[in-house]
């Protein structure tokens, strides 16, 4: 019966549902038994060793699955993986054109998509760049067969479906209690079978004790739109937004503010008492949309090259470095909150060799030297190393005083698909959720929670603790490579749309002193159209204030909606190579969140990924999803201003890039500011607004002023062209009459 109703809802093919338990690395299938009710199906087996019940609901969505395995004997059992094979699976076209989609092929082959006969191993080195294997930015030891096994916690869900049709099929996982999900495709005679497997994080198995029972949860579906990146996931997400709300992604933690940190633009490990009180004031006069201040990595003794974190209570008081810190970090976050900021800190997650911790206790560690041969993993499936890094929380949050914590290289002992814990008695994910529990609930329930490497791919799951998650490489230190690589691996995380459920990060913009001016403005505009603005970063105290860079980054930093929904215009995903959107925009203002005939009702930004060759774009009204009107395009960095009746074409020089404000032309509107607005209103030619901060403000607009007002009071403005400067001294409501 499941077969037929399978086949009679997906149409491709004629599929065959086949389920399967490992124990002890063996493979177990047996007869199941099939049960069936209005949509509802039970398919059931049991034996000597264990039950395997599967719930299935069918919905308008596709089918829902929960999967309940219990030991039944009176011994522990070594669970390996549970597993589904589907065959059978023909969208009648040519088999050659058949392929995948998974979060993980961006950040591990450079490309969207991969047919399904695909070599993923390639036999080449894992360590500089395949042509075969495609893996210059995988780590060694995380190119394997399996599809969405990689470290670095992807959307989890994966397409399959051929390159010469719309349809789809499309498995998500619905809950990472304890499994997590890869897959396996390969073609056989039938057609293409899809192997599912539910599997254990950093443990080669699971003891499941007697009468335990463990629980899996997932979504298969098919989708309509497997041509369209922005949608194939579109119903699998719905069902896992009932099971996962709008975390803290949806709240102003890191929505609709910055923070600084001490990292990028060149700072790294040279930090200081000295500097980041310096920075805060500076911060605090040019950058009223900064809440946070972070120390990163650098405040350790250890002067090797391996990042230090949690081993550095390990050496007591002799762990912070006195000579960057004489008066002890807790003067340091005391003054911060004095001044205004909320103090945050760098935590790493595992330990250098070199270390006090490593070398004293050893029994507490696990060895991952695969990938990170200079440091040990902190094994948490051992009760004293757990203790300890709960006391290593302690001293770093309650004893200093930190609010917001960013925790880099933590994912170890909890996402790598090989045996790495001694204990075997948990998985990964079952650890993950314990740690990162440990964190939340030492930091205040507004205090933000980042992470950091291994770089994350958009799990949603992992939004119910963490803010933020970076997905990215370093943008800072110059390198076009590591910016490009960026796009393709944020276009991945955007496409998702779920940025309420966690917030994408793009690492930090700052003055950018590795690149040039045309890399420096793609930057900018890139982090600024993919609403990824979660970091700002440079010594401003040493910065020309008058400079344009100086001058485009309180621009670009007026306004913060942090994941907020962003759209791709003419994209096509399944293009061979890495490709990456040329035209990305959103539905508001820059300078606003809010929507208003009055302001700009599409922000667009053309990028131009060419090594050196200069490219010609069509900015198209019907790919921006805009009705057939008269518009304004103004361009927010010079001021250019354009007709768009239809179309309207640009050039870009290689690595050019534009950020254009696209305007309904009327008679009185606001085309462009430096400064947030709010409440944009029209009453009898009196244009009103909400303004937030004091600010040198420049507003582009339609119309001829006649005065400006602040809070009743008449200010003094300067006009040249359509653009209105003036001196904002206080915070409240704007109105210019016309």
């Amino acid at each position: 019966m499941i077969n037929k109703v399978l086949n009679d809802y997906f149409c491709s093919g004629k599929m065959s549902f086949s389920p399967f338990v490992s124990l002890s690395g063996k493979e177990y299938g047996g007869a199941y038994e099939i049960r069936d009710g209005k949509d509802k199906y039970i398919i059931s087996h049991s034996n000597e060793q264990y039950s395997d019940d599967i719930y299935i609901t069918k919905n308008e969505r596709g089918f829902l699955a929960k999967r309940v395995f219990k030991n039944t004997t009176g011994e522990i059992l070594k669970l390996t993986e549970l597993g589904i094979r589907i065959d059978g699976i023909d969208f009648g076209c040519e088999r050659c054109d058949d392929y995948y989609y998974h979060a993980e092929n961006p950040r591990v082959f450079q490309r969207m998509t991969l047919t399904v006969d695909y070599n993923r191993t390639g036999g080449g080195s894992e360590s500089e760049f395949d042509e075969m294997a495609g893996n210059k930015w995988a780590d060694p030891g995380v190119i394997i067969d399996r599809i969405g096994a990689c470290p670095y916690q992807p959307f989890p869900a994966i397409l399959v479906s051929n390159y010469n049709t719309k349809i789809g099929i499309v498995h998500g996982t619905l809950s990472q209690n304890v499994f997590y999900h890869s897959y396996l495709l390969t073609h056989s005679d039938d057609g293409i079978v899809f192997d599912i497997y539910s599997s254990f994080k950093d443990v080669a198995y699971r003891e499941v004790l007697p009468s335990e029972t463990l629980v899996d949860e997932w979504y298969l579906g098919k989708t309509l739109y497997a041509d369209d990146v922005e949608m194939i996931f579109g119903d699998y997400s719905h069902e896992l937004r009932k099971k996962l709300p709008a975390n803290y992604g949806a709240t102003s933690i890191n929505r609709d503010n910055l923070v600084w940190g001490s990292w990028n633009d060149g700072i790294f490990r040279d930090v200081s008492e000295e500097l980041l009180i310096r920075e805060a004031g500076e911060l605090i006069e040019h950058f009223p949309n900064v809440r946070w201040l972070q120390l990163d990595d650098g405040y350790c003794t250890l002067k090797g090259k391996g990042a230090h974190g949690l081993g550095v209570p390990y050496e007591g008081a002799d762990g912070v470095d006195k000579d960057k810190f004489p008066h002890g970090i807790r003067y340091v976050t005391d003054k911060l909150r004095l001044m205004g900021l909320r103090p945050a800190i760098w935590i790493g997650g595992y330990c250098p060799v070199d270390s006090q911790i490593s070398r004293e206790r050893p029994d507490l560690m696990c060895e991952y030297s695969s990938r990170t041969k200079r440091n040990l993993v902190l094994d948490v499936s051992i009760p004293e190393t757990r203790e300890y890094m709960k006391s290593a929380l302690d001293t770093m949050i309650y004893d200093w005083g930190f609010d917001g914590v960013k925790h880099d290289f933590w994912s170890y002992a909890f996402e790598v698909s090989e045996d790495l814990l001694k204990n075997k008695n948990a998985s990964g994910y079952e650890y993950r959720t314990w740690w990162l529990n440990e964190v939340r609930k030492r930091i205040p329930t507004d205090g933000y929670f980042q992470t950091g490497c291994d770089i994350v791919m958009g799990n949603p799951f992992l939004g119910t603790h963490f803010t933020n998650y970076r997905y990215g490489i370093d943008i800072g230190g110059g390198k076009w490579s590591n910016l490009k690589t960026n796009f393709l691996w944020c276009t991945a995380c955007l496409a998702t749309h779920t940025g309420d459920l966690f917030v994408p990060n793009s690492d930090a913009v700052g003055m950018f002193p590795g690149l040039s001016d045309t890399d420096a403005a793609f930057c900018v505009n890139f982090v600024l159209i993919t609403r990824t603005m979660v970091e700002l970063a440079g010594v401003f105290s040493k910065a020309d204030k008058t400079s344009s860079r100086f001058k485009m980054l309180k621009k670009a930093t007026c306004n913060i909606n942090n994941g907020q929904d962003v759209y791709f215009a003419g994209y096509d995903y399944r293009k061979a190579g890495a490709a990456t959107p040329e035209i990305l925009y959103i539905k508001t203002p820059h300078f606003s969140v809010g929507a208003s005939e009055l302001t700009p009702c599409r922000t667009v930004a053309l990028f131009n990924v060419e090594e050196s060759e200069s490219k010609r774009f069509t900015l198209d009204l019907s790919q921006l999803g805009l009705e057939n009107k008269e518009y304004v395009v103004t361009d927010v960095w010079n001021g250019e201003q354009y007709e768009l009746n239809g179309s309207l074409d640009f050039t870009l020089e290689p690595h050019g890039s534009r950020l254009l404000a696209v305007s309904e032309k009327l008679p009185i509107a606001i085309y462009d500011s430096n400064i947030k607005l709010e409440d944009v209103t029209l009453d009898n030619n009196v244009l009103s607004a909400q303004v937030f901060y004091p600010a040198e403000a420049e507003l582009t607009v339609s119309g001829e002023p006649k005065s400006v007002t602040v809070n009743g009071k008449d200010i003094k403005y300067k006009k040249s062209g359509n653009t209105l400067s003036f001196t904002l001294s206080e915070a409240g409501e704007i109105k210019i009459t016309f």
